[in-house]
This record gives structure tokens, sequence and C-alpha cells, in this order.
């Protein structure tokens, strides 16, 4: 009963997204369009959580001065670790709502201007 309420609520979500899209009517996005749309957005979610660790080195990279004083290495240590912590959450969260497609909300790994 239960697998059955719920195969039904996604059906409904799915249809709910498809019909009120404005470019839909006109022919303008396919069904191909849309499945891009949320492949893509699941396949960023899980590179997010995969290279997630990689925010650490860059940002400290990117805190760290010419001279390389100890006090922007903690500093970017920190930041990264919380950076890291963010890129994590949007992942779980683009993968668990990967039906619902949108664009990406966090750059990639180490383009980030500080």
């Amino acid at each position: 009963m239960i697998k059955r309420i719920t195969l039904t609520l996604v059906f409904i979500l799915l249809a709910g997204l498809t019909l009120n899209r404005p470019g839909l009517a006109a022919g303008e996005e396919t069904t191909g369009d849309y499945l891009k749309a949320i492949g893509t957005k699941f396949g960023r979610g899980l590179l997010n959580i995969v290279t997630s660790p990689a925010d650490i080195p860059c940002t400290v990279r990117d805190e760290m001065n010419p001279e390389g004083s100890a006090g922007a290495f903690f500093t970017g240590l920190g930041k990264g670790t919380l950076f890291m912590l963010r890129r994590i959450l949007v992942g779980v969260t683009e993968v668990g709502t990967f039906v619902i497609p949108m664009e990406r909300t966090i750059p990639p790994v180490c383009q980030r201007t500080i």
C-alpha cells in the first residue's frame, strides 16, 4: 500500500514538473532535455561529494601569502573544512533532489575566487 502511494506521488511530481514548464508546451523542451538535466544534476552531486576533500588544500593555497605564515595556514585549514562540509551538503542535496533540475549552486572545486 505504501509503495503504491509513493509511486503515485512520484508520478504526480514528475507530471507536474513537466507540464508546468513554459517551454514544454511550445515544443522547446523534450523529455530528453529533462532526462539530461536530471542526469547532470545527479552527476554533479556525486562529483561534489567525491571531490569535497580537495576544498581543504585549495583553500589553504588561496589563503597563504608568499611568505607562508602559520596563521594563514590555519585560517585556510578552517575555511577549507567549512567549504568541504558545505560541498558535501550541497552534493547530498543534489543527489537527493535530482528529479528537480536546476543550475549549479556552487563553483567547481578549486575554482573559487576569495
